[in-house]
């Protein structure tokens, strides 16, 4: 609800900005303006934040916001820059499994995720291969979220989801989710060793959820990966809210 009569949606009040302001705006810019026009503030700063990714076309992100999407009117700069989408410049973009693909000819204007603005941490160790048992360990325990712990579901409010939730702040959290008794739990996937740099990664994506959307509730952290080192375990005997879990790949060959 915005104000006592006038429902609108947050899609409905960023194409409001857009339509008054014809040039490019970052998200604080596109934020001031909203809450200027609505003091009572009825979208947090994060969400008005998911939904400009997900409203711009050529976002690597926005196949995160499925609902938001398709209505997508915008065009990514990268660095948390955007301006009207124009099909004539810029072309048409159809969404992908990795994200979006310029389906017309030309010059390819999708931004990469470094020019998003957004911090993105990958396992190097074995190239494109670890990233993308990454991806696919991600989809596993998204489908099988009971298996790390019962009662486990996929955050999901304002048509955003815990899948690669982007905090536009701290970086991208792999999976944020929400446990039987209404706390969060922040999932932290690393496919090959976790390292000791991962305990500061997840520290400081469970102190934004608990700034930024949590408030009273619990925020707790899991890290999966197939191994941890030395110093991650010791580092974890601190962080009584978070605990680690190994996965382990099994292949089995068969004749045809």
């Amino acid at each position: 609800m915005v104000g006592n009569e006038t429902k609108m949606t947050c899609t409905e009040a960023i194409n409001e900005v857009f339509e008054n302001e014809k040039g490019v705006l970052n998200t604080n810019d596109v934020i001031a303006k909203i809450y200027s026009q609505y003091p009572d503030q009825p979208w947090k700063k994060n969400t008005i934040s998911h939904h400009l990714v997900g409203l711009s076309v050529n976002h690597p992100s926005s196949r995160h916001h499925l609902s938001i999407r398709k209505h997508a009117f915008l065009f990514s700069l990268g660095n948390g820059r955007y301006r009207r989408w124009n099909q004539e410049q810029d072309g048409k973009y159809i969404l992908t499994d990795t994200g979006v693909e310029l389906e017309d000819e030309g010059e390819d204007a999708i931004i990469s995720e470094e020019e998003s603005g957004e911090e993105i941490e990958h396992d190097n160790s074995s190239n494109g291969t670890s990233i993308s048992l990454e991806r696919d360990l991600e989809k596993y325990i998204i489908a099988n979220l009971e298996l790390l712990e019962p009662g486990l579901t996929l955050y999901e409010k304002n048509g955003i989801n815990g899948n690669q939730f982007d905090t536009n702040v701290v970086g991208i959290l792999d999976i944020l989710a929400i446990d039987d008794k209404g706390n969060f739990v922040i999932v932290e996937l690393k496919a090959g060793k976790g390292e000791e740099k991962v305990c500061g990664q997840i520290l400081r994506y469970m102190g934004w959820v608990k700034r930024e959307i949590a408030k009273e509730k619990l925020v707790r952290g899991i890290i999966v990966a197939n191994d941890f080192h030395e110093r991650v375990k010791y580092a974890i005997e601190a962080m009584p809210n978070v605990i680690l879990k190994k996965y382990a790949v099994h292949f089995e060959l068969h004749d045809l």
